[in-house]
């Protein structure tokens, strides 16, 4: 007994004389929110061997401040964990950002051609011509340019031009004729190739059918794929953002990812989904990529992989989301549809099985009602088969879950931890001018419900989906409780506001239930001792700003693992 109060005495005074070694630094005079279970609040802040060591008020850091530590006075403004995305193609997107032509805010069709004439003016001799983010719902002409148009400005140049969702892509002839698509050409399985009345393509591929433009493509070298991961990782730095999930990746996407992460720091939080393709053959390659990678990124600090990602639907701009209802009609859609699966629901089924059995999580792009429920009940079935706590298959998108899907999601998540949804509230935002002409009127009010999610206890993480909406998560955290459009064609608040979130609920959406869907919950999203010091410095404070204000925040500094990556 006595040997025993002895040890026991060590160790509280080693632990006591650990607490009174000098922090590396300290922020002092502010707000630190921590969001913590019970989303305490402080002052200040201390953090040793970049870890946070202390939380509490300015007298508390006092004896943590030695010759060495370096104190910053936050002089009232706002600290808060470092945000995370759990869903942007930030590889992807900052290709285009670097070398082709960002179309994300381009309201005019003229505009659009006018940027496709320069670059293929200034591009070489057959060089492809690429661009992204042209919306719709933004743009005056309320439509894509037409083939001609295209054609009339890009000389000899093959021209891809991908949609703000992601989910189609407008190409004119020159490419046509490299893609080899005639009249007679097959669609594949899950894709569409739109025609004409006469059976001509008309340059719009959607789903399964864009791999035939991407075939056509050179693609970019690793050098290009690692100044664009670098690119976007500082453009996170400056948004106070230290961790992202880039899903759907090609093996050389993630060579590129695994070769920078082993000769330098990333600097940020980075998982990865593996592209799982649309059949089981698919399935197998990606499962032994995925048990590769494990092996790849046991050494390494800051680049993980969380499992693979399946497309169960598509997008509703491109009425490809798999609805229970019909699509209202238009000029461009004359005849009534509900969308489609582009992988068949068995071989879905199949594979999920395959995933669960061997302990990899499955990230599913799932956005409409019929395929939620589909997918949500998919993954309750196969982890009723073989149940695995903790394994986190997520549901990408989630946008429109019918009153099943919430409780399905609800019951997989407290029985299994698993279905964890990935929402994107942006999409109000930067799709906000054409979702409602394309949604039935009755699942207007129901797109990405966070009051839902809230009132049933279901985990949600928050994400931009970039390119599809901007990258900076403070666009995400006002648009959670603002739910405004960019363009109000169709009225301030089309969505209503009785799916909106609290500010405090949206913070963590970016924080804590952001780590927990990367497997990250007990390194990082809340500032609490032993954690990483992942800090975000704000100018304003979100808990008691204004909602406008929200879109509007300033990082002021960064910092990752206690290193200050970021200064205003």
């Amino acid at each position: 007994m006595r040997r025993l109060l002895a040890l026991l005495m060590l160790a509280a005074i080693g632990g006591a004389q650990a607490a009174l070694t000098p922090a590396d630094l300290v922020l002092e005079h502010g707000t630190v929110l921590t969001l913590d279970a019970a989303d305490h609040a402080a002052q200040a802040i201390a953090v040793r061997d970049g870890r946070v060591v202390a939380v509490g008020s300015d007298a508390d850091m006092s004896p943590l401040i030695g010759p060495h530590t370096k104190v910053i006075d936050l002089k009232g403004r706002t600290a808060t964990p470092g945000l995370i995305d759990t869903h942007a193609h930030i590889l992807q997107g900052g290709l285009i950002e670097l070398f082709g032509i960002d179309l994300t805010r381009t309201t005019k069709l003229g505009d659009l051609l006018d940027q496709v004439k320069a670059k293929a003016a200034a591009a070489e001799a057959g060089a492809w011509v690429q661009g992204a983010g042209w919306n719709d719902g933004i743009l005056a002409e309320r439509r894509p340019p037409t083939l001609a148009e295209l054609d009339a400005v890009s000389g000899s140049h093959p021209v891809a031009l991908e949609h703000v969702s992601g989910h189609f892509a407008m190409v004119n002839s020159a490419a046509l004729a490299l893609m080899h698509v005639t009249r007679d050409a097959r669609e594949p399985a899950g894709g569409t190739i739109e025609r004409d009345a006469a059976s001509n393509a008309t340059g719009i591929f959607k789903e399964n059918a864009q791999a035939l433009v991407l075939a056509a493509i050179p693609p970019p070298s690793r050098t290009q794929r690692q100044a664009a991961i670098r690119a976007m990782i500082d453009k996170m730095h400056a948004e106070g953002m230290t961790g992202v999930k880039d899903p759907h990746l090609t093996p050389d996407e993630w060579a590129a990812y695994l070769d920078l992460a082993r000769h330098q720091s990333l600097d940020a939080h980075v998982c990865a989904l593996i592209g799982a393709g649309t059949d089981m053959a698919g399935a197998q390659t990606a499962l032994a990529a995925v048990k590769q990678a494990r092996k790849d990124v046991a050494a390494l600090a800051d680049l993980n992989i969380c499992g693979v990602k399946i497309f169960m639907d598509g997008a509703l701009t491109a009425h490809t989301a798999w609805l229970l209802e019909d699509y209202p009609t238009d000029a461009a859609h004359p005849v009534p549809d509900r969308g489609y699966p582009t992988v068949p629901p068995d071989t879905y089924r199949q594979m999920i099985d395959l995933f669960t059995r061997e302990g990899v999580a499955v990230g599913t792009h799932v956005i409409g009602d019929r395929g939620l429920d589909f997918v949500i009940d998919t993954y309750a079935q196969a982890l009723a088969r073989t149940p695995r706590m903790g394994l986190r298959h997520t549901l990408i998108h989630a946008s429109l879950p019918s009153e099943h899907a919430l409780d399905a999601i609800a019951q997989v998540q407290h029985r299994y931890d698993s279905g964890i949804v990935e929402t994107q509230s942006e999409f109000l935002w930067a799709l906000g001018g054409v979702l409602p002409r394309v949604l039935p009127p009755a699942l207007l009010a129901r797109g990405v419900p966070l009051a839902d999610f809230a009132k049933r206890g279901i985990i949600y993480s928050s994400s931009s989906d970039f390119p599809v909406t901007p990258l900076p998560a403070r666009y995400g955290l006002w648009a959670s409780v603002a739910r405004e459009p960019v363009n109000p064609v169709y009225g301030q608040h089309p969505f209503g506001t009785a799916q909106a979130a609290t500010v405090q609920a949206a913070l963590r959406s970016y924080t804590l239930s952001a780590a927990h869907a990367m497997y990250l919950e007990k390194q990082t999203g809340s500032l609490e001792t032993g954690k990483w010091a992942d800090i975000a410095v704000w100018d304003i404070n979100p808990y008691a700003a204004p909602t406008a204000a929200l879109k509007d925040m300033r990082c002021e500094m960064t910092f990752y693992k206690g290193r200050q990556v970021f200064a205003r």
